[in-house]
């Protein structure tokens, strides 16, 4: 496992960012302007001063010198001007975690707008003392489905905080199915 430790100010000067420009100034301006984004920004601070980290590192991408994930942790550090984050130079540096598949009912014919409606609400959110996000989100016939990382027994406390992240968002979802996802074929 490579994971190491830097400033974010080291972060900053080595890596670029995943999105929002070509600067970090403007990045994490784009970051806070969004209110989606600034949300995710602000509880990620609260999780940085009560916990003095993160549950889990940025990844990174050291040959092409990108952030793969941790756009919005790299600007909670930074604001808060926080000393150290974990950098893990892969997805396989991190820990194993479990994955669910969730169906989410619609009740009537679901596209590619609803998906886009809940994306930003249900994505990635603090969670039975960590975080999950989502691994992937897709219009079914009728229902919406998608991949989370969930702690074994919280599956139906996660279906729970994807409805009603979904009824702020102003999509009324059914919670229907959520079955483990063996990820042992995917160890190649």
């Amino acid at each position: 496992m490579t994971v190491r430790r830097m400033s974010p100010a080291e972060v900053l000067a080595t890596y670029r960012p995943a999105f929002g420009g070509p600067g970090w100034k403007r990045a994490i301006r784009g970051l806070l302007a969004d209110p989606g984004s600034a949300q995710r920004v602000e509880l990620l601070r609260v999780e940085l001063v009560r916990h003095g980290g993160f549950a889990e590192p940025i990844v990174v991408e050291p040959a092409r010198r990108e952030i793969l994930d941790g756009m919005h942790r790299i600007a909670a550090a930074v604001l808060s001007e926080h000393d150290t984050l974990e950098v893990a130079d892969s997805y396989a540096d991190l820990p194993d975690r479990r994955r669910v598949q969730v169906v989410l009912g619609a009740g009537t014919a679901v596209g590619s707008w609803a998906v886009d409606r809940v994306a930003g609400a249900l994505r990635s959110f603090p969670f039975a003392g960590g975080w999950t996000t989502c691994a992937g989100l897709f219009p079914g016939e009728r229902e919406i489905v998608g991949w989370w990382h969930c702690p074994a027994g919280r599956d139906e406390a996660l279906g729970a905080e994807l409805i009603g992240r979904a009824a702020r968002a102003g999509v009324r979802l059914t919670l229907g199915p959520i079955t483990a996802i063996d990820d042992s074929d995917d160890q190649g």
